[in-house]
C-alpha cells in the first residue's frame, strides 16, 4: 500500500492561519480502523519534528504559534477528555484523536467539541481521498476500497491524477482505474471513447485471456463490464473467447443503424441496441481522430467485423444511395466505389450519382484509404459527362471556330485524361483488391473513349476546317502563330514593363497550362492573362525555339538539321542568347535551374539590368522523349506546374515590376495504350532518307513528293512549309496515327498538327499593388448552414452545408471546424472538420451534409439554446456562428465524458 505521511498532513493543518475570530485550532481525528494509533501515539510522546512532550503537551515552537496538546478519547474516558478541552486548557491548539468515524452525535459527549472542531480523518481510505483531491471522500470511499490493489503503488496514484485530476463521484473513481489499467495516463484517456478504445485494442492484441489477466489485478472486470452496459449498452462477454467480435460488433453496428436505415442491417439485430447510437457513434470518432496508430487498430477491428457479419457482400448488394453517409466501415466505400465504376465501365450513364458519391464521402472515416479511386471516380464522370455534351459530334466548319472550341470547352477532356491517368497509376500503387477490378474496366473504358473517340473525331473535325490552309501556307489565319511571338504576342503581355521574363517550357501543351493559370490566380495582388498561339509545323523544339525569338524570318537548313533565326544558330541556350542580343542588347538567357540557383543578389541584378529574358525549363519533354519514363509524363506535368508558378512567383518577388510570360515550342499528345500496327502509316516505302521524320511528322524535298504513296497520302496530311523558308513539303499523319519509325517512344509523341500538339498556351502574369484599381485580393471560401430551420431534437444531428463560391481565382481552398457549444463556450458535440475546396461553378455539387453527436450531460442542459461554431482549421478564428433551439426529450448519454 503506498505510503501516505500523516505527520505532513497534521502539520499542514496546524500550521494553517485561524480564522478569523477563532482563538485556537481544534482538530478531531477519526480512525475508525486503529491503523494510525501508533501514529498517534508517537506523536503525543515526540510532538512534530521531535519537538517533544511535556504532560501531554508539545510546547510552541517556530512555525507553532501555541501549544499543541494531544488528547486520546477512549471509551471511559470521554468526559475527562472533554473536560481537558473545555476548562483545563482553552489556549492550546488539541488534536483530539478518536477510534470511530464521524457518524451520529446523538448521547456522543463530545459532540459539541465534533460540530465546532475541524476534522482529520485518519484511516487510509480518507487518507487517499485527501490525496486524490476529492472533495467529499465518503462519496468515494467504497469505490476506493474496492480497488485498493490498484492504489497500492504510487505510480498508479500518480497516472490516476493524471487521467482524473478531481475526482468527485465513485463513477469518476472507476474511470480513472479503467483508464490506467488500459494504459491511459492524461484526462483525454478517461473519456468514454478511450475506454472502450482501450478494451477493444487489448482484446485486438492479447485476446480475452490477456484483458482478463490486466483487469484482474486490480479486480477490474466488473467495472468495465458495468461501465459498458451503462455507457455504450453493451453486456456481452469480456473475458471470453469471442468477447472482441461481440463487443466490436456491438460498437460498430449500433453505431451504423443510426446511419442506414433498419432493413440494411436485417439480420444483425442482436448486435445493436438503437438508443446507444450516439455513444457508440461518438465512441468511433474519437478513435479515428486519436493518431495514426489508432486509426490502424481501428481498421482492424473493422475489418474483423465485416468479415464476421459478411458485410462486404450485404453491402454491395446494396444501392449507392442507400449507403449514404454510412462512415463506419471500410468495405462501404469499396462498395460504392465498385458499383459505380463497373457499371460506369460498361456504359451506364452514372456520372451526375458518380460526382455526388465523390462530394458525399469527401472527409467521412475511411475516405483517404480509397481516395485514389474517388479521384479516378470523378475523373472518368468528368470524361462521361463530357461526352455526353458533346453526343452529337464536332461539326464545325472554320478552323477559327475549331480553335476557339478547343480552348474554351475540348482541351477539358485532355485535362480529364490526364487527370484519370494520374489517378489511376495511383490506384495501381495502392492496390486495394476489392476495387481492383473495377477501376481498371473504368480505366480502360475511358482510354477507348478519350483515344477513339475524343482524340480520332475532334482532330478529324480540325483537320477538315484547316487542310486547305495547311497544304497553302502551312498555317491558318484565325489563330495567333507562333513565330510571331515577338512581335505581335508579347506586347499584349509585357505592356510597358521594364523586364518581361519569358519561361518557355518544354512540351508544355495548352491545358495543363490552363492548370498553371489557375494556381497563379490565387495569389494576391496577382494578375493573369491566358492566350493561345499555333505552333509552326513540324511541332518539335528545334522549330517551336528559335520562332519564339525575336527574328525577322526563319529558314529550315537545307538538310534539314536546325531552324535558322535571321540566318543565326538557335540549337543552344547560348545561341538564343547571341541571337537575341542582336536585337536587344540587354537580353539574356539560361535554364530556369541556373537562375534559380543564383544569389539573390545576382538574380535580382540580373532581372533590373535586362529589358527581356528568356528562361528554359524542361520537365515534361525530358520524361515523356525517354523510354524509359515516357508513362511518367503526366506526373512530370503535375511537376512542371508546381515548378512554373513557384518560378514565374519567385521572378516577380525578385522584381516586382516584372512580367512574366510563360509559353512553349509545342504541345504533345499521349495515349497510355500502346499504339496498334495498323494506326502505323508508311516505313520503309516512305521515301529515305527524308529531310526530317518523326513519328508524327514527315519532311520531303519538292522533288521527292511523288515517293509517297497515294495509300499512305490518304491517311497523311500536306502541309506547306513555306514558313520556314523552304521549298519542301510536310506530312502529318491524320488523328492519332504515328509513322512507322523503329525504337524511341511512342505513347508520347509530338511534330503533328493536333489540337494537343499545335495548340501552344500563353499565360502571362503580374502584380499590381494593394490601392491599384486593378488590385484583387485573395478570399477563403465560405461555407454556411442551407435551410431555415435551426432545431435540434435529436442527440444525432445532421446539417447541410453550402459552399457560397467555387474556389478558383481568388477565392482560396479552406479548412473549417464546427462544434455545438453552450452560450459560455462550452462544447456540446464533436467538432467535424469540413473542406471548402470545391471548384464546380454548380451550387449544388458544392453542398456537403455533416453529422453532429450532441452532448447532452451534467451540467449542459438538454433544451434552451445552443450555438454552431465555425472556426479556421488553422488558426481558430471564428469565421461564423449560428443560434439553435435545443430541443432533445430525452436527455442523451453523455458520450463523451462524464
Amino acid at each position: 500500500m503506498a505510503r501516505i505521511d500523516v505527520m505532513d498532513q497534521l502539520r499542514a493543518r496546524f500550521l494553517e492561519p485561524l480564522p478569523a475570530g477563532a482563538a485556537r485550532r481544534v482538530i478531531v481525528w477519526h480512525d475508525s480502523d486503529g491503523e494510525f494509533e501508533d501514529r498517534f501515539d508517537e506523536l503525543a510522546t515526540e510532538g512534530f519534528d521531535g519537538a517533544g512532550v511535556q504532560d501531554g503537551v508539545m510546547p510552541a515552537s517556530e512555525g507553532f504559534l501555541r501549544p499543541v496538546r494531544f488528547v486520546k478519547a477512549e471509551d471511559g474516558s470521554l468526559f475527562s477528555a472533554k473536560k481537558i478541552i473545555a476548562r483545563d486548557d482553552v489556549t492550546s491548539d488539541i488534536l483530539l484523536y478518536r477510534r470511530c468515524g464521524r457518524g451520529c452525535l446523538e448521547g456522543d459527549w463530545l459532540a459539541d467539541v465534533e460540530l465546532y472542531a475541524d476534522h482529520f480523518q485518519a484511516d487510509y481510505l480518507s487518507l487517499l481521498a485527501d490525496e486524490l483531491g476529492v472533495a467529499n471522500p465518503d462519496d468515494v470511499r467504497e469505490a476506493l476500497a474496492a480497488h485498493k490493489s490498484f492504489f497500492s503503488a504510487k505510480t498508479r496514484v500518480r497516472k490516476f491524477r493524471e487521467c482524473v485530476p478531481a475526482a468527485a463521484t465513485a463513477e469518476d473513481v472507476e474511470r480513472g482505474v479503467l483508464a490506467v489499467t488500459l494504459g491511459g495516463g492524461t484526462p483525454e484517456s478517461a473519456t468514454v471513447g478511450a475506454i472502450a478504445r482501450g478494451a477493444l485494442c487489448v482484446l485486438l492484441r492479447e485476446g480475452a485471456d490477456g484483458l482478463s489477466k490486466l483487469l484482474g489485478k486490480y479486480d477490474a472486470a466488473a467495472a468495465l463490464a458495468s461501465f459498458l452496459e451503462r455507457f455504450l449498452g453493451y453486456d456481452g462477454p469480456l473475458c471470453e473467447k469471442g468477447a472482441l467480435e461481440s463487443l466490436a460488433s456491438h460498437v460498430l453496428l449500433t453505431a451504423a443503424s443510426s446511419q442506414v436505415s433498419p432493413e440494411a442491417l436485417k439480420g444483425l439485430e442482436g448486435h445493436i441496441v438503437a438508443q446507444f447510437a450516439p455513444s457508440c457513434v461518438a465512441v468511433l470518432r474519437e478513435w479515428a481522430g486519436v493518431g495514426e496508430r489508432e486509426l490502424e487498430d481501428l481498421y482492424d477491428v473493422c475489418r474483423l467485423v465485416e468479415g464476421e457479419c459478411g458485410l462486404p457482400a450485404r453491402f454491395s448488394s446494396m444501392a449507392v444511395a442507400e449507403l449514404g453517409e454510412l462512415d463506419v466501415f471500410p468495405c462501404v466505400d469499396e462498395a460504392i466505389l465498385g458499383s459505380l465504376l463497373s457499371s460506369m465501365a460498361h456504359g451506364s450513364d452514372r456520372a451526375s450519382e458518380a460526382h455526388a458519391a465523390c462530394s458525399r464521402r469527401r472527409g467521412l472515416c475511411w475516405y483517404g484509404l480509397t481516395s485514389c479511386y474517388y479521384d479516378l471516380l470523378g475523373t472518368i464522370a468528368d470524361m462521361a459527362e463530357f461526352r455526353q455534351a458533346h453526343a452529337g459530334g464536332f461539326h464545325l466548319g472554320r478552323p477559327g471556330e475549331v480553335w476557339e472550341a478547343y480552348t474554351s470547352d475540348w482541351c477539358a477532356m485532355d485535362s480529364a485524361y490526364r487527370r484519370m491517368r494520374v489517378a489511376y497509376e495511383a490506384c495501381l500503387l495502392e492496390g486495394n483488391d476489392a476495387v481492383e477490378e473495377p477501376a481498371r474496366l473504368a480505366a480502360s473504358w475511358a482510354e477507348d473513349l478519350y483515344a477513339n473517340w475524343f482524340l480520332s473525331e475532334s482532330n478529324a473535325c480540325w483537320a477538315a476546317a484547316c487542310a486547305p490552309e495547311w497544304a497553302d501556307c502551312g498555317y491558318v489565319e484565325d489563330a495567333p502563330r507562333q513565330e510571331g511571338f515577338y512581335w505581335h504576342v508579347l506586347p499584349e503581355y509585357a505592356g510597358s514593363a521594364k523586364t518581361c521574363v519569358v519561361i518557355v517550357s518544354d512540351a508544355l501543351r495548352y491545358e495543363v497550362a490552363v492548370d498553371i493559370a489557375s494556381g497563379l490566380e490565387r495569389e494576391r495582388g496577382g494578375v493573369v492573362k491566358v492566350g493561345s498561339m499555333q505552333a509552326v509545323f513540324p511541332s518539335v523544339t528545334e522549330c517551336g525555339m528559335p520562332a519564339l525569338l525575336p527574328h525577322n524570318s526563319l529558314a529550315l537548313s537545307s538538310d534539314g538539321s536546325e531552324v535558322l533565326a535571321d540566318g543565326m544558330p538557335t540549337g543552344s541556350t547560348q545561341q538564343r542568347e547571341s541571337m537575341t542580343r542582336s536585337v536587344i542588347s540587354s537580353a539574356r538567357a539560361l535554364r530556369a535551374e541556373d537562375f534559380l540557383s543564383l544569389p539573390a543578389a545576382e538574380r535580382k541584378t540580373l532581372l533590373k539590368g535586362s529589358e527581356l529574358v528568356y528562361l528554359y525549363h524542361n520537365k515534361i519533354d525530358a520524361t515523356g522523349e525517354s523510354l524509359a519514363t515516357e508513362s511518367d509524363v503526366f506526373d512530370a506535368c503535375s511537376d512542371a506546374i508546381e515548378d512554373l508558378v513557384g518560378l514565374a512567383r519567385r521572378v516577380c518577388a525578385d522584381a516586382p515590376s516584372a512580367r512574366v510570360v510563360i509559353t512553349a515550342d509545342h504541345g504533345f499528345l499521349y495515349t497510355a495504350r500502346e499504339i496498334q500496327e495498323s494506326q502505323k502509316v508508311g516505313g520503309d516505302d516512305l521515301p529515305a532518307p527524308p529531310i526530317l521524320r518523326g513519328k508524327r511528322h514527315l519532311v520531303v524535298s519538292g522533288s521527292d513528293e511523288g515517293c509517297v504513296d497515294d495509300e499512305d497520302r490518304s491517311l497523311l496530311i500536306p502541309v506547306s512549309m513555306g514558313r520556314l523558308g523552304s521549298d519542301a513539303l510536310g506530312f502529318s499523319p491524320r488523328g492519332a496515327v504515328r509513322i512507322k519509325s523503329p525504337g524511341g517512344t511512342s505513347r508520347y509523341v509530338h511534330g503533328g498538327l493536333s489540337l494537343q500538339e499545335l495548340c501552344v498556351p500563353v499565360v502571362g502574369f503580374w502584380r499590381v499593388r494593394a490601392g491599384s484599381k486593378d488590385f484583387e485580393d485573395t478570399a477563403l471560401a465560405s461555407v454556411r448552414v442551407l435551410g431555415e430551420g435551426r432545431r435540434i431534437t435529436n442527440s444525432l444531428f445532421s446539417i447541410e452545408l453550402i459552399q457560397d463560391e467555387p474556389a478558383v481565382g481568388k477565392v482560396l481552398p479552406a479548412e473549417y471546424e464546427l462544434c455545438f457549444t453552450d452560450s459560455s463556450g462550452n462544447a456540446m458535440s464533436d467538432v467535424v472538420a469540413v473542406r471548402a475546396d470545391l471548384a464546380s461553378a454548380n451550387p449544388q455539387d458544392r453542398v456537403t451534409k455533416v453529422r453532429f453527436a450532441i452532448r447532452v450531460a451534467a451540467g449542459l442542459p438538454s433544451k434552451g439554446i445552443c450555438i454552431l461554431v465555425c472556426r479556421q482549421r488553422d488558426n481558430g478564428a471564428v469565421a461564423w456562428r449560428e443560434e439553435y433551439k435545443l430541443d432533445i426529450a430525452f436527455a442523451a448519454l453523455d458520450v463523451f465524458g462524464f
